[in-house]
């Protein structure tokens, strides 16, 4: 078992939506027994990325053991198991974060035959996201190509190297390749990081979220989701799968 946290410097760089897409590809394209965790408790975003609206018990009840641990598992129709950190303001008073890890391991204990967890961390350095950290054994950064938010990555590697944990790579998002943009290069350079893959800007990602449909089950075929194919191969070792994916598991979905 492998536990990936997925960080960032700063936030709006779509680190939710490369969990939810890998997660997605992991499970189904990869045939992994994958759990997705949504560890940004102060602004949860990934259950409603996975297109799942009600959730009455959370993440949040896990780390105040206030459940057992099957009871905060959602299945999504890939295959990911999902579990949500609560919408509900009143849910945060006197969580304490630093019991985090305390229900990752419960997690891992309760469902050892699990490939991987992939943690959706708080952006930054404060104290919800280092609780994140500290519940990994690996990192696969995430930015976007401009020199503000490359630096920020910069600090997460000191972080990192402070944790003792094994950075994968970094992953580049919504890349324009405009002439305001760093180059993949420059990137590398600034963060001596090497870069995993670099997924394209593109408005179907926004109609996608809207939809709360990620654009991997919509878009199979797209530029973005060979991407995350890239990443998928990169964590396991493994080749592409060349089966018809899409063809068996996208039918449930209604069309994009």
């Amino acid at each position: 078992m492998r536990v990936i946290s997925i960080i960032s410097g700063k936030g709006g760089v779509g680190k939710t939506t490369v969990v939810a897409n890998l997660g997605i590809i992991l499970a189904s394209k990869f045939k992994k027994k994958v759990i997705i965790v949504d560890c940004n408790i102060t602004t949860p975003h990934l259950g409603l990325y996975m297109g799942i609206h009600q959730h009455p018990i959370t993440l949040n009840n896990l780390i105040r053991e206030e459940s057992e641990i099957s009871e905060v598992f959602y299945t999504h129709p890939s295959g990911v198991k999902v579990v949500p950190a609560s919408l509900s303001l009143k849910d945060l008073d006197g969580l304490d974060m630093l019991h985090l890890k305390s229900a990752i391991d419960r997690i891992k204990k309760e469902y050892a035959d699990t490939d991987y967890i992939l943690l959706d961390c708080a952006p930054g350095f404060g104290r919800e996201a280092i609780a994140g950290m500290r519940s990994s054994d690996e990192v696969i950064y995430v930015t976007i190509p401009y020199f503000p938010v490359v630096v920020d990555v910069v600090k997460c590697v000191h972080v990192v190297d402070d944790l003792e944990l094994k950075p994968i790579g970094l992953i580049v998002n919504m890349k324009k390749n405009n002439k305001h943009e760093l180059t993949l290069t420059e990137v590398e350079n600034i963060t001596e990081i090497p870069i995993i893959a670099s997924i394209p800007f593109s408005h179907d990602v926004f109609k996608s979220l809207h939809n709360r449909i990620p654009i991997s089950v919509v878009k199979p075929h797209s530029k973005i989701t060979k991407q995350f194919d890239i990443i998928a191969s990169v964590i396991t070792g493994e080749e592409i799968p060349k089966s018809k994916f899409s063809d068996r598991v996208f039918g449930v979905f209604d069309k994009y």
